[in-house]
């Protein structure tokens, strides 16, 4: 082989230009190109325009607030702040300079502080008659600041080159969600009235700082897997610690009495029910023996059985606990349940490398990386807040007590209904539509991967964050309590929400379906949204206001797809359970198909 090199090897030399103007045929370099400096500008300039809104919002509402009404209301003043932030979100997640990405770091770490000082400052501030209570600002302020900072935060984390400056901003995210997620359920353990105040927002605050942490390591080995692990382990343990209390204490205060009927006989079907109870205490044993569980995992299977099982068969023989049980289940255990399955979910999720979990949580994740979905959840919050607004408003001018549900203020509305009309079809419409358009469809389904995982991992992927979006509606109320200190019946807003899910599945897997068969994003959200339209028009339909000239029987069942009668039903304290079980298998039928468009797309 020659060793000669050729001689285009040789650099040109090029001229220099005179500084008076070009030389015929002299090399000219031009940068940065125009297409390059407008992708950078133009976020910059939403971003500054952002700040810019931000501070005129924060303005106005500090000058509402020590001087009196001003000619911006306080209310105009917190929506030019919202959307200011909005703005510098987007900023923050599409630039990631050094001197933009630190700038917002900067902002992240000092919102985090204000939520510091807010949740331990004692209030109310300028009453020298009121005594002064410890965390009096930690709702709303405390926990609205903390997110404000943990939003800037994860750009800044996954921006971020330097070791030093990352690695010191997931410590603080690790540290600050271990503290909330384990400091506020056992809190809760210790004062079970915690639960219902402020310990549920701390402890879904504590998780989402957790979720931000590990979303930005490595979960399959290392410190990010421990995390993980231990947060499932933790939850588990929650779980079965809720369980316990709620159900030992009556086992033993009743014991063997509660096995004779009325007139004396033995109720065989209690006694059946009792033996089984303790028999199910055998499964975790059996299922950890049965696979390659490691040792300890065994011994705590086996704790929990022998003391399950134990407290069961003493129960059948004798009653040791002579005191009446307090009332656990609902609300405080059902709460630290609902917690600690979500602790073990997520556990799940980070750390589990089956096909199919995998999928979801990178669908999931897409969402925390796009403008998209912090454009929903910016504007989701936005129609929550006004309508806690609202209803404050309504419950101050109120002269007497009113009647329940009090909660159908906060959701009977036109605003929220519109936004449920446009948020799923801004959710779904880039499902499969912008992986046809961009071919990478075909890259995902010629990997050893079946369409079916496929499918339902972007179904289940968008559902969650579709669930996650109108969670903050929910929390909004748990500062009402704190601040009157009455409870209020809780048990419609968790019927909303269950109907919500189910709802979910049908929205979701409409939109799924849509995005399937177009790789047109703007039509598969049009499709979407006409969908929509057309399950709100059931709403008329089954009010008698639209008459569509179709068989009585056909109205009716269109009438059982309303959504809006499904809140209505679910906010007067019923659950419909036969319309939610139709919206569930409403939105099976849409998967299904999904699933088959796939299938013959890769056939042909």
């Amino acid at each position: 082989m020659s060793t000669t090199p050729p001689e285009t090897s040789t650099p040109a030399v090029t001229e220099p230009i005179p500084l008076g103007g070009f030389s015929r045929g002299a090399a000219v370099e031009t940068a940065p190109s125009a297409v390059l400096a407008d992708a950078s500008t133009t976020p910059r300039i939403i971003g500054f325009t952002g700040l810019v809104l931000f501070v005129l919002g924060a303005a106005a509402v500090v000058s509402t607030k020590a001087l009196g009404p001003r000619m911006v209301s306080e209310g105009l003043g917190l929506l030019f702040a919202v959307v200011g932030l909005a703005f510098m979100l987007y900023h923050a997640v599409t630039d990631g300079e050094q001197e933009i990405r630190r700038m917002y770091g900067s902002f992240a770490a000092f919102w985090i502080v204000v939520s510091l000082v807010a949740s331990f400052l004692p209030g109310p501030m300028g009453d020298a008659t009121a005594e002064k209570a410890v965390a009096f600002y930690l709702l709303p302020w405390g926990v609205s600041t903390a997110l404000i900072g943990l939003l800037f935060a994860v750009p800044f984390c996954r921006h971020e080159t330097d070791d030093l400056y990352r690695n010191a901003a997931l410590t603080a995210l690790l540290a600050i969600g271990g503290l909330l997620s384990v400091g506020a359920v056992a809190a809760g353990v210790f004062k079970p009235d915690f639960l219902t105040g402020p310990g549920l927002t701390l402890a879904l605050l504590g998780l989402a700082f957790l979720c931000a942490y590990l979303g930005q390591v490595d979960t399959s080995e290392g410190t990010g897997y421990t995390v993980a692990f231990s947060l499932g382990a933790f939850g588990a343990a929650v779980v079965c610690y809720a369980v316990a209390r709620a159900a030992f204490p009556t086992l033993l205060f009743e014991g063997p009495t509660t096995f004779r009927l009325a007139n004396g006989t033995l109720d065989v079907w209690k006694v059946l029910f009792r033996v089984l109870s303790g028999l199910a205490f055998l499964v975790p044993v059996v299922v950890a023996l049965a696979t390659r569980a490691p040792l300890w995992l065994k011994g705590v299977t086996a704790a929990i059985a022998v003391v399950g099982g134990g407290v069961v068969v003493t129960s059948m023989f004798a009653n040791p606990v002579h005191t009446p049980p307090s009332a656990f289940l609902v609300p405080n255990g059902m709460i630290l349940v609902a917690v600690g399955l979500l602790y073990l979910v997520v556990s799940l999720g980070m750390c589990s490398d089956n096909q199919f979990v995998t999928l979801t949580r990178r669908e999931l994740s897409s969402y925390f990386l796009s403008p998209v979905g912090y454009c929903v959840l910016g504007g989701m919050a936005v129609v929550e807040w006004n309508q806690y607004r609202v209803f404050y408003s309504a419950l101050s001018r109120a002269e007497g007590p009113m009647p329940e549900p009090i909660v159908q203020i906060l959701l009977l509305a036109f605003l929220p209904v519109f936004a449920l009309l446009l948020q799923v079809p801004v959710l779904t419409m880039r499902l499969v539509a912008e992986e046809r358009r961009t071919g990478s469809l075909e890259v995902l389904l010629t990997a050893p991967v079946d369409e079916t995982p496929v499918v339902l991992s972007k179904f289940l992927a968008t559902w969650l964050f579709f669930l996650i979006s109108w969670l903050p509606l929910g929390l909004f109320l748990i500062s009402l309590r704190l601040e009157t200190g009455v409870p209020f019946d809780y048990r419609p807003l968790l019927s909303f929400y269950l109907c919500l899910a189910t709802q979910g599945l049908a929205f979701i897997g409409m939109g799924l379906f849509f995005s399937t068969v177009t790789r047109n994003q703007i039509i598969a959200a049009v499709l979407t949204f006409v969908g929509m339209i057309a399950f709100w028009q059931c709403f008329q339909l089954r009010q008698g206001q639209l008459d569509l000239g179709l068989p009585a029987a056909v109205q009716a069942a269109l009438g059982r797809l309303s959504f809006i009668h499904m809140w209505f039903e679910a906010l007067s304290g019923r659950l419909p359970l036969r319309d939610a079980m139709l919206f569930a298998s409403v939105g099976a039928f849409w998967t299904f198909l999904s699933v088959k468009i796939l299938e013959a797309r890769k056939w042909s």
